[in-house]
């Protein structure tokens, strides 16, 4: 069971600790909301600021997504779960940002709760990991007991499916989405400026939330987070009418996988997959 309250403890010491000594300028974290279940991303950049430090089981932002927000070079400590590690070691490969120049703060944690359902969080939506993959600062004791669950079980009915239903299935999703980028604000690899579908020479896709445009749109980024994507479930978490973006995610991620012996962010020394060319590499993703 994961004391929420002592990790909260201990990330507000560490944090006040690192801006007293000056190692970093500011520390990623998460901040009191309008209520308990909705905790809000939170930068402290001096001491007073660490007394406004939340965590509990609705802390689910990942906090790697503000990152890139900030100058090469930016001195910052950042609060970790296991995904959210997961996309710091691939900025890290994308070279998005250095990790001299971070101090990662682990929070090792089961038990996470989505705050419009109140249901724990699981391998349906998430990679189903409990402990940081990187970190320098361990702020609880590690999780080990869980039960083991594929993150890729969920994918059983929807690889059941012929490609017509699941074209089908896709298309009367999209048709849901009213465009607002929920999805992509949420997404900690989803940095590019302009994204593609705000260019408009050329211009890739109609902006408006229509079925055309909708499917460009979500297939053309479900594509660019091929061997990217982390499994962290936020942009599912953030859609406010409930695309189930997290299959389409993990189906991909599962044959990229299968494909190139690769997870995304499990390794800090590993290249990005498909910009990584190598000898042995499957040619079934050019069939």
């Amino acid at each position: 069971m994961t004391d929420f309250k002592k990790i909260e403890e201990n990330l507000k010491k560490e944090a006040k600790r690192l801006l007293e000594s000056g190692e970093v300028t500011v520390v990623l974290a998460y901040g009191k909301g309008f209520n308990e279940q909705h905790p809000m991303p939170y930068a402290a950049k001096s001491v007073a600021d660490v007394d406004n430090i939340v965590f509990n089981e609705y802390c689910n932002y990942n906090m790697a997504r503000y990152l890139v927000r900030y100058p090469q070079g930016t001195k910052i400590a950042i609060a970790v779960k296991a995904a959210d590690s997961r996309a710091v070691i691939q900025l890290i490969q994308e070279e998005k940002v250095k990790k001299e120049n971070l101090v990662l703060l682990g929070i090792p944690v089961s038990g996470m709760k989505n705050p419009k359902t109140g249901e724990v969080i699981d391998s349906k939506t998430t990679c189903g990991m409990h402990n940081p993959v990187l970190y320098d600062i361990l702020l609880g004791e590690e999780v080990h007991g869980q039960k083991a669950v594929s993150p890729y079980d969920v994918l059983a009915e929807y690889e059941a499916m012929d490609k017509d239903a699941r074209w089908e299935f896709w298309k009367n999703q999209f048709d849901k989405c009213i465009r607002c980028y929920a999805c992509r604000k949420a997404c900690p690899m989803c940095y590019c400026d302009p994204c593609f579908i705000d260019q408009l020479k050329p211009k890739w896709a109609d902006k408006a939330p229509q079925s055309p445009g909708n499917t460009m749109y979500h297939l053309t980024r479900f594509h660019h987070l091929a061997g990217r994507c982390i499994d962290c479930g936020e942009c599912s978490r953030a859609c406010p009418v409930d695309i189930p973006l997290y299959l389409f995610h993990k189906k991909v991620a599962k044959e990229c996988e299968e494909m190139f012996n690769q997870a995304a962010g499990m390794n800090i020394e590993d290249k990005p997959v498909l910009v990584n060319f190598r000898v042995e590499d499957s040619d079934k993703i050019l069939e």
